[in-house]
């Protein structure tokens, strides 16, 4: 019998070999499969600006899991009337850019967009009074600036030198129309080239507010300065000729073209105009010339952060976050020309000694900012400002009324 059963034995123990060996293979090969991946958050974003794609490839650097989806618009006014129709049907994004121009009081009143204070959980990063401001409404900040610029006037330096026989002093509107009337004067080229006149970028209220800004302890009368201000767009278009009627669409593109000697814009087209005259001829930037103003009122872009479900709500708080980084704020001073918004950085640039005259120059009129607090019908009073340029520039008896309602 012993004989019998030995070769059952056999069996039986290659049987139980086998099995621990394939428990033993079996076991380490799953702890060296790949563990389910974590599911990956989404974030939308709509932005009109430009330069988006390095700060959104940096983010992703630093969190791959969170799936990033930018929409971009032609404008920030196409943005924000899209916004406001995406969030009467339930359908807004995390994250807008928004702009300090209009448009944050009334997001704020719809109820889908959070205050800044519940987005940042850290501690609020040192901020320049004058671009905080722009998004404080009714004791609550209702955007995160992450970027500024100021109203500049672009000019053409070799011309206007060899004219005057010296660097042109462009201190104020009266010093502008002189030093422009010199290459006015025939003959010679710089008529044909266009360099005795003058372009004004598109955002005009913008403009004409700066033009006319003093705070309400000034004692002059706001209705005075703006009815000054409409009374010198009359002159440069009509009385002085320096200025081509309704051409601001194509302000940038004729002072880099040559087809214009002077470019009133703002700060942060410095590094497209660097880009697109390439050294074709020298230029250099100036204030804004005075008027009426006692201070510079800023352009200030926001990140707005709407109401989401808890996940994405984390990205978004993220990705303000790593916007509004030193790191971040340095990368989009250098590549968009956007002014920082962090004091912090802003000290750090004033000390680098390769920063560039111009770049040092803008860091100087920081101390004139002021903050314009956001009212609820800023919008309907740019539409109003915009249509009132417009048919002074059409019609030289255009009279000037309801000055009060203009932006």
């Amino acid at each position: 019998m012993k004989l019998r059963t030995w070769p059952v034995r056999l069996v039986l123990g290659c049987i139980a070999a086998g099995a621990l060996i394939y428990g033993l293979t079996h076991g380490k090969l799953s702890e060296e499969e790949p563990k389910p991946s974590v599911p990956s958050a989404s974030l939308s974003i709509w932005v009109y600006s430009k330069g988006w794609e390095d700060a959104v490839r940096a983010f992703g650097q630093s969190y791959p899991h969170i799936d990033v989806q930018i929409r971009s618009f032609r404008s920030y006014e196409q943005l924000y009337t899209e916004l406001l129709a995406s969030i009467s049907a339930g359908a807004a994004p995390q994250l807008a850019e928004v702009h300090s121009f209009y448009g944050i009081a009334q997001l704020a009143a719809t109820g889908a967009v959070l205050p800044a204070g519940s987005v940042l959980s850290a501690e609020k990063p040192p901020t320049i009074p004058a671009f905080s401001a722009a998004f404080r409404y009714r004791d609550e900040d209702w955007a995160v600036p992450f970027g500024g610029s100021v109203p500049v006037l672009y000019y053409r330096e070799e011309p206007f030198k060899r004219l005057a026989g010296h660097a042109p002093a462009l201190g104020t509107w009266e010093e502008v129309r002189h030093t422009l009337s010199l290459a006015k004067e025939p003959p010679g080229e710089e008529v044909s080239k266009g360099y005795g006149t003058i372009t004004v970028d598109k955002e005009l209220p913008w403009f004409l507010a700066s033009l006319s800004y003093a705070p309400k302890e000034s004692g002059s009368p706001a209705a005075e300065r703006t009815r000054s201000a409409l009374e010198l767009w009359r002159t440069l278009t009509h009385e002085s000729g320096l200025m081509k009627p309704l051409q601001h669409d194509k302000a940038a593109s004729d002072f880099i073209n040559g087809k214009a000697g002077m470019y009133v814009g703002s700060s942060d087209k410095l590094p497209t105009i660097e880009r697109y005259i390439g050294g074709k001829f020298s230029f250099d930037l100036a204030k804004l010339p005075a008027w009426k103003q006692t201070a510079l009122l800023p352009g200030v872009h926001g990140l707005a952060v709407l109401k989401s479900d808890p996940e994405r709500l984390k990205a978004a708080q993220r990705f303000v976050q790593e916007l509004t980084a030193p790191e971040a704020q340095s990368v989009l001073w250098n590549t968009a020309g956007l002014l920082p918004v962090r004091k912090d950085v802003l000290e750090k640039q004033e000390e680098e000694p390769a920063l560039s005259e111009r770049l040092r120059r803008m860091l100087n009129w920081l101390p004139s900012l002021a903050g314009r607090a956001p009212r609820y019908d800023d919008y309907e009073r740019w539409k109003r400002t915009e249509r009132m340029l417009e048919q002074i520039e059409l019609n030289p008896q255009e009279p000037v009324e309801d000055i009060g309602m203009l932006y």
